[in-house]
């Protein structure tokens, strides 16, 4: 009998609670991840909803971790298939008594789970996407305060963060390793980012690790995040955790254990207050989206069919405003822009163009490479005044965001073509 690991947007081993169980089993462990077929389709503009560049940060997360499970003398098996396909075969061939995996509140990601339930092997979900579980927090989700302000305030007024589960150093494995299947086998179109990237870094959890010790220890680039977070170029004006945090590869909890063990050392500031906070953010719109289930996208069900004139404009950086341009030009390069940029060119959308805003998550969500489905819809209904805290002000002009964050033109210069 096997216990298998099915790994989704969870590409680590620390903090790991679905393999942290299988191994506790006693029992034979298998590990498995799909590239779905769906997580592929066209989104109607233009773009699959998995783009060149997430591809490519995907499958280094996916390498990396079949890598270190190898190490570990343990099979991973990575396809190409809709995932309860796949699993209805390796259930059969290998006598799986139970599957563990992690929760995830969104539709597709709850359809997916009902879909590999309904295959007759019981299916255990573990929370893990989140940095405070659900049941640490100081209300259930029917008092889920509806604005980040009321929510940080009383989340940080009972503040319960668990410690991050090890990593495990001995699994036993139900068959040999196997040899990690090429991107050509697995359909993957890769796009390498232009050379100018903010984000010049490998995908996976060694790089996640690698790059949160040299964010905190090694450089000290912490102490000031709260004033650079708003640079627009460059590696080093922000933390960078959020691909790495996208695809699971680092732990929001192993970042916040890290975080206090630096303040113990070297004393709080701003800056480590402001990655906490950040943290709660994503924390907030994840709530937000376990709490209401499917209507936290019901302005998203609206499918997209042909991108508008105004939309194209955008997507290619062809609006005539250098400042949104640049950032939309910095995008379709590299799959990666700030998150000062993403506010402003979302906001240009919405309120200059009198764009489809579902459109432009859309987008996003093709290019990103950071993509995080409930922070990503979650802000853009904020913008659009559709969300939580709806307010219909939220325009951001971008000629005085352009004089604020780039003085001299230098952003706009660097992304003019």
């Amino acid at each position: 009998m096997t216990e298998l690991v099915w790994f989704r947007n969870d590409l680590r081993l620390h903090d790991h609670a679905p393999l942290t169980a299988a191994v506790a089993s006693g029992k034979p462990v298998l590990a498995f991840y799909c590239f779905d077929d769906r997580d592929f389709d066209p989104l109607g503009i233009g773009v699959s909803k998995t783009g060149p560049y997430r591809s490519k940060i995907l499958y280094e997360a996916v390498a990396t971790l079949h890598q270190q499970l190898s190490t570990l003398g343990v099979a991973f098996l990575v396809v190409r298939s809709r995932t309860e396909e796949a699993l209805q075969t390796i259930i059969q061939k290998f006598e799986v008594q139970t599957i563990h995996a992690t929760f995830y509140p969104t539709p597709e990601e709850t359809q997916r789970s009902a879909a590999v339930a309904a295959l007759g092997v019981p299916l255990k979900l573990y929370d893990g996407h989140s940095l405070i579980l659900p049941e640490d927090l100081p209300f259930n989700y029917y008092q889920l305060p509806k604005v980040f302000t009321a929510f940080r305030k009383k989340v940080e007024a009972r503040l319960m963060v668990r410690p991050p589960l090890p990593a495990p150093t001995k699994i036993l494995s139900a068959q040999a390793p196997e040899v990690l299947p090429t991107p050509e086998v697995l359909c993957l179109n890769f796009k390498m980012p232009d050379e100018r990237t903010a984000f010049p870094f490998a995908g996976g959890e060694i790089a996640g690790l690698d790059r949160l010790e040299a964010y905190l220890w090694e450089t000290g680039l912490i102490d000031t995040y709260k004033a650079s977070r708003n640079g627009l170029m460059g590696a080093d004006y922000s933390s960078k955790f959020s691909v790495y945090l996208a695809h699971g590869a680092l732990s929001p909890r192993k970042i916040y254990s890290e975080l206090r063990a630096y303040e113990t050392q070297n004393g709080a500031n701003e800056g480590t207050y402001w990655l906490f906070f950040e943290l709660l953010w994503r924390d907030f719109f994840y709530f937000q989206a376990a709490a209401q289930g499917g209507a936290f996208f019901k302005y998203a069900e609206k499918k997209v069919t042909v991108a508008s004139k105004a939309l194209q404009f955008w997507m290619e950086g062809r609006t005539r405003d250098p400042f949104v341009d640049a950032a939309m030009r910095e995008l379709a390069a590299t799959g990666y822009t700030s998150n000062r940029m993403r506010q402003n060119v979302a906001s240009y959308l919405i309120h200059n163009l009198k764009g489809d805003w579902v459109a432009g998550a859309a987008y996003f969500e093709s290019l990103l490479i950071d993509y995080d489905c409930t922070s990503n819809y979650g802000n853009w209904t904020y913008l659009a005044g559709s969300g939580n805290d709806p307010r219909d002000n939220r325009v951001f002009n971008t000629k005085r965001q352009a004089d604020m964050y780039d003085p001299d033109g230098s952003y706009q210069e660097y992304w003019r073509h």
